[in-house]
């Protein structure tokens, strides 16, 4: 992505940030996170069993002779490493897979191939759980008389969008598409670097492809274990509006968690989803009827456990390198 693009999102999000701070009242916000105290040790650990079901979830899209190369705790420490990177880089969800990849190679003797392969399905698998997450969500929402119909109509088209992409992209994996894609313009092609890559990945898409036809019961085990993630998340969320002092209803909860986590996805582009977050939570809390100073409370608390997680991730990226010694990655 180019300078001027980044710089571009970068702007757009401090204008979405400038919006949201205008809208509150910050002392307000400021006293309500007053009342986190030692709740904030929960959100932490709560949080922490998020990451772990991710973890196993990503696990089982390994084949099983490749798990033999790392144990539950190696692998959840190279994930947290790359979720680091994945969050200070401006292709959230992206930019720390590489290294993901990298340092399985390194430590645990995984092809680059096969973790990337990994990693493909673990997204897929996981976006999947989103969308098992996001059919109830639906539901509330519809059901919702606190929501106008405008709302409703703007949340169900982006759920729904976003549904149906994650749907085409596993369709497009299981089929095997892109191999054959690959496979048609490889023979149409001279140019010889262009045909090599094309034949990396049409091997990349017998791998992944592959997977799902061996391993079915492996991926309805990863698909499961990121849906209980989802869930977890609700969890989490309901803690921190209970040590802010807004106990919500299990519909609404669910609502806003369903709508904040399209609100994060959609705004992937925005290096740190910089005041996209901040104002589309400030939009969801406003239309199901709460103060705008929460939604804002409710961001920077996630902001808060954000920075530890990305502290960890980075603090075990250093371990890592000097375990490695010099000629480490």
């Amino acid at each position: 992505m180019s300078k001027s693009i980044k710089l571009a999102f970068l702007i757009v999000g401090c204008l979405f940030l400038g919006w949201a701070i205008s809208t509150v009242d910050m002392a307000s916000v400021l006293s309500l996170l007053k009342k986190l105290g030692g709740g904030f040790l929960i959100i932490l650990m709560i949080y922490s069993g998020v990451t772990w079901l991710d973890t196993l979830s990503w696990k089982s899209n390994f084949r099983p002779e490749e798990t033999g190369h790392f144990t539950d705790w190696e692998l959840w420490r190279i994930r947290q490493i790359g979720e680091a990177y994945n969050t200070i880089t401006p292709f959230a969800t992206l930019g720390g897979e590489p290294i993901k990849a990298q340092l399985l190679k390194e430590h645990q003797g995984i092809s680059l191939k096969q973790a990337v392969s990994s990693q493909i399905i673990s997204k897929t698998t996981f976006l999947t759980g989103l969308i098992l997450f996001f059919i109830p969500g639906i539901t509330m929402i519809m059901n919702s008389s606190q929501v106008s119909d405008e709302f409703k109509t703007i949340s169900i088209v982006g759920m729904g969008t976003l549904s149906t992409c994650i749907f085409l992209f596993f369709v497009f994996q299981v089929t095997g598409i892109l191999g054959k894609l690959c496979h048609w313009l490889g023979q149409r092609t001279s140019r010889p670097n262009l045909k090599h890559n094309l034949k990396k990945l049409e091997h990349l898409n017998e791998l992944f492809s592959g997977f799902y036809g061996k391993y079915p019961a492996r991926v309805v085990k990863a698909i499961v274990l990121a849906f209980l993630g989802w869930i977890l998340g609700l969890v989490e969320l309901y803690a921190i509006l209970y040590f802010l002092g807004f106990p919500v209803s299990f519909s609404e909860l669910w609502v806003m968690e369903a709508l904040g986590q399209l609100v994060k996805i959609g705004s992937f582009m925005i290096p740190l989803r910089l005041g996209a977050q901040e104002g589309g939570l400030i939009l969801i809390f406003t239309a199901l009827g709460y103060p705008a100073n929460l939604g804002l409370a409710v961001s920077l608390v996630a902001r808060m456990k954000e920075l530890i997680w990305v502290g960890l991730g980075l603090a075990l990226a250093t371990r890592h390198q000097r375990a490695a010694g010099p000629n480490g990655p």
